[in-house]
């Protein structure tokens, strides 16, 4: 006998309706937390496992205003210097794609923290030969402050490795000036044109601070008036995976400009270097240099030339060569060291003519020369044989490096080498998170506490349809 009721749901439908609820609400959560998100790419450098962390929220993005000329045609300095200066602590400012904004005079960010200058590939450019300090960008003080896909130009109609490269009145008109900073990074920047340096860092002259944790990498300079990269007072300085060519001076200049100023940690990696008409490394300069790693450069057309000097009655201190590559042959020496304790210059290729030596060691203390390739060319020691404590230099830990970086543009590497990668990284956003599978656990579990709840109530309506 069938028994038709006509009473609303029974609790226990109830509870299974509340349950298959459950289940598509924890699956739609655990999708939405695993779907995709823009393109993470990891970055870095060569020896440790890219730059401040994640994309921000759109509402921390400000894009520069369409009054401001993106064409080239008028002096935008004013326009975007007040635009900068307005611009809050911790947001991202974006730069019209491929935009060309002319600046005649100098772009100050001072003081400033967690801010983000992406270019979206626009270019910072001057036409006038305009003051002996004119920076293109000058930086001073802050913190955490990002240069990304954005192409700085001179004014500097012959820059490279002529005479007339060189103009003494405009030297100190550099491409980037970091003057005290704590933390500022270049990557995928592009400059070329100018009458000083590609990029000059120094401290802060009033608070003689020294700027630290400056990382340079995936950018191009390409032809200027003086030194390539030069540093005066800085500590934690990484340049890495660089594409440097046609500097008038040094590629590198490690020179403090005074016996208080120090330079330590710097990190010179996997760069591809070009011609330039003087030395590879130039480290002279009053005050101490010393924990450096000059480590797997390829130079093509510039022969591999370091030449590092403490001054008098200084010595410098733990020095790494190795692993560098120069594809020419030179007729005088190539490396030369005054003064360092604790020095390896191992496992580098240049070729030594005229029976000059490749290494010359001048009153340096626990040194090692092995496996390099110089041809005919040998070492050259004087002064006393002294022993001294090598300590190989740490690459420092800079804020960004390691960690998965989204970016708004496709970055395009310099010639003649990848950009940076860092093995070991997670991108973030992908896979179902911790809190998506904890839902559906418990729903899991209430389903099954509500199959067992129906089978036990439908076993007793059967009993009672028998009785």
């Amino acid at each position: 006998m069938t028994i038709e009721s006509t009473r609303g749901p029974s609790a226990w439908s109830r509870f299974w309706i509340l349950a298959v609820l459950l289940v598509v609400g924890a699956g739609c959560s655990g999708s939405s937390k695993g779907q995709s998100h823009p393109t993470t790419v990891p970055r870095g450098g060569s020896t440790v496992p890219t730059t401040p962390a994640t994309q921000p929220a759109e509402s921390r993005v400000v894009v520069v205003p369409s009054y401001i000329d993106a064409t080239g045609k008028t002096d935008d300095t004013k326009a975007l210097q007040q635009f900068i200066d307005n611009v809050s602590n911790g947001r991202t400012v974006k730069f019209h794609r491929n935009g060309r904004y002319r600046v005649e005079g100098t772009l100050k960010v001072g003081n400033r923290r967690n801010l983000t200058f992406d270019g979206q590939n626009a270019t910072i450019f001057a036409t006038k030969r305009g003051a002996r300090d004119r920076v293109q960008w000058w930086v001073k003080r802050g913190s955490n402050i990002v240069f990304r896909n954005i192409k700085v130009r001179g004014a500097h109609p012959n820059g490279g490795t002529s005479e007339g490269a060189y103009v003494r009145k405009l030297e100190t008109q550099h491409g980037f000036k970091l003057e005290g900073v704590s933390g500022v990074e270049l990557d995928h920047v592009e400059v070329t044109d100018v009458y000083g340096d590609f990029v000059y860092i120094t401290r802060d002259l009033a608070r003689k601070n020294p700027s630290q944790n400056v990382w340079i990498h995936d950018s191009t300079f390409r032809r200027n008036g003086r030194q390539g990269i030069a540093i005066v007072a800085a500590t934690n300085v990484i340049i890495e995976h660089n594409r440097i060519d046609h500097t008038r001076r040094s590629t590198v200049d490690l020179e403090p400009n005074a016996p208080d100023w120090k330079i330590s940690n710097v990190f010179i990696l996997d760069n591809s270097v070009g011609k330039g008409r003087l030395l590879f490394v130039a480290s002279h300069g009053q005050g101490p240099v010393d924990n450096v790693v000059i480590e797997g450069n390829q130079l093509q057309g510039h022969d591999l030339t370091i030449d590092a000097m403490a001054p008098s009655k200084q010595r410098r201190s733990n020095w790494v060569i190795k692993n560098n590559v120069s594809d020419t042959t030179t007729h005088h020496r190539p490396m030369r060291f005054f003064g360092i304790d604790g020095l390896l210059v191992s496992n580098n290729t240049q070729r030594v003519s005229n029976k000059e030596p490749g290494v010359v060691l001048t009153d340096d203390c626990g040194t090692r020369v092995a496996g390099n390739e110089f041809g005919a060319g040998g070492v050259s020691q004087s002064g006393p044989h002294c022993a001294a404590a090598l300590a190989v230099p740490k690459v420092p830990d800079i804020n960004g490096r390691g960690e998965a970086t989204t970016t708004t543009t496709q970055p395009t590497g310099p010639t003649g080498h990848p950009p940076t990668t860092r093995p070991g990284v997670t991108p973030r956003g992908k896979g179902t998170s911790n809190g998506g599978w904890f839902a559906l656990a418990v729903a899991a579990t209430v389903l099954a506490a509500a199959l067992l709840f129906f089978l036990a109530r439908r076993r007793l309506s059967r009993r009672a349809d028998h009785q």
